[in-house]
């Protein structure tokens, strides 16, 4: 997400620097105000989305390709894929004591 920010910081002529630093602060300022807070990331993203302003702009071409959908699938992969390896593991080990 942090790389994909910063590329997106590069294609509108920020040197490469300045988007890396802008994109991990924001991430970084994001996870604090959802810690530090307890509030559900919603609200939060309500708070600061100006009507018509920067944030909700990118929001919506973010929902337009289907943004949560993606990280949702990959979550969901990550987990299967871990199961499986653990599950191998165990049986690698079941096989061993053999």
């Amino acid at each position: 997400m942090i790389e994909a920010m910063a590329d997106g910081g590069v294609r509108m002529g920020l040197p490469r620097s300045v988007a890396l630093n802008l994109a991990a602060q924001t991430v970084f300022g994001a996870a604090k105000m959802v810690l530090e807070t307890g509030e559900h990331p919603g609200l939060l993203k309500d708070k600061v989305a100006s009507p018509g302003g920067t944030t909700i702009a990118g929001i919506h071409a973010l929902e337009r390709v289907g943004f949560r959908g993606c990280v949702m699938n990959a979550v969901e992969a990550a987990a299967k894929r871990s199961k499986e390896l653990s599950e191998a593991a165990e049986e690698e080990k079941s096989k061993s004591k053999l």
